[in-house]
């Protein structure tokens, strides 16, 4: 076989590595949305991508390595997502940025679910950081963000981001409502105005009943 044809096939091998490891992927996805971290298996990864098990280790390690693939693609599509949604506003403010990140999470909600099955086993992917890292952007970016000083950013965008968090894996990790807008407009509503006024008065009936022996 001469020089030429063989750079002709080399793309074309490459081309075809490329697509056999976006198949896995798509398939562990399918896999461990299903079957969460813990239960899924490389065989059943491989039958749905339709490929041996050899073929699964030419690509990635093991499990916990495509494991952490899927996560860490799945948030980067995330996150681009979110800034091509908030690039078409001239002046961002936090609702559009706060809205455009519920859109984007509850469209790839399965990435949550998928995430917290691999709790304690598979290395987190960041999905944290990556909201904390877009509120950084964010906030660096308004001028006023008093009582808050320039210091305690890092602070502010922590807050946000973990408002955020909670509110995806209390509601988006076992159910599908309410929906990303309403979503958006309760979180909003407490980042604006904070918690309702009357958590803070003094309650009618006691919390803690006294014990008794």
């Amino acid at each position: 076989m001469d020089q030429e044809s063989q750079q002709v096939k080399q793309p074309r091998g490459a081309r075809r590595r490329a697509r056999t490891r976006a198949n896995l992927l798509v398939a562990a996805r399918k896999v461990f949305a299903i079957r969460g971290y813990h239960d899924a298996t490389i065989t059943e990864i491989t039958e749905t991508a339709a490929v041996g098990v050899g073929t699964f280790y030419l690509h990635f390690r093991d499990k916990e390595a495509i494991f952490n693939t899927v996560l860490t693609e799945g948030l980067e599509a995330m996150r681009q997502q979110v800034g091509e949604e908030i690039a078409h506003e001239d002046n961002p403010s936090l609702p559009v940025v706060v809205r455009a990140i519920f859109h984007q999470v509850y469209a790839q909600r399965d990435i949550l679910r998928i995430e917290r099955t691999g709790e304690g086993v598979a290395a987190r992917s960041g999905g944290p950081g990556m909201l904390v890292e877009m509120f950084l952007r964010f906030l660096e970016q308004v001028v006023d963000l008093s009582p808050f000083s320039e210091e305690e950013i890092p602070l502010l965008a922590a807050l946000l981001e973990g408002l955020m968090d909670r509110a995806f894996h209390c509601w988006w990790d076992e159910q599908d409502e309410p929906s990303p807008d309403l979503m958006a407009d309760r979180v909003l509503h407490v980042m604006k105005h904070g918690f309702p006024d009357s958590l803070f008065e003094e309650p009618q009936k006691p919390f803690f009943a006294p014990s008794t022996l």
